[in-house]
C-alpha cells in the first residue's frame, strides 16, 4: 500500500471523479458486499448493516450538487 493518507487519496478520487461518482461507487461497492456476505457467509445481521450504507451512500449521492 501506499504511505498516501486516505483523505488525500479520497481527495482526488473526487477531483478526478466528483463527489456524485464517488458516493454512487461507495453505494455500489456497499451494495455487492451486502450481497457476498448475504450468499457466503449467511450472515443476514451483517448484511443489513452493508445494505444500510449502501442506502445513505446512495442518499448522499442524491442530494449532492457538487
Amino acid at each position: 500500500m501506499s504511505n498516501v493518507p486516505l483523505t488525500e487519496v479520497l481527495e482526488a478520487l473526487i477531483d478526478n471523479h466528483s463527489l456524485l461518482n464517488v458516493l454512487t461507487g461507495l453505494e455500489c461497492v456497499c451494495g455487492e458486499k451486502a450481497e457476498h456476505i448475504r450468499l457466503n457467509w449467511q450472515d443476514k445481521a451483517t448484511a443489513r448493516q452493508w445494505d444500510a450504507a449502501s442506502r445513505l451512500c446512495g442518499n448522499a449521492a442524491r442530494k449532492v450538487a457538487v
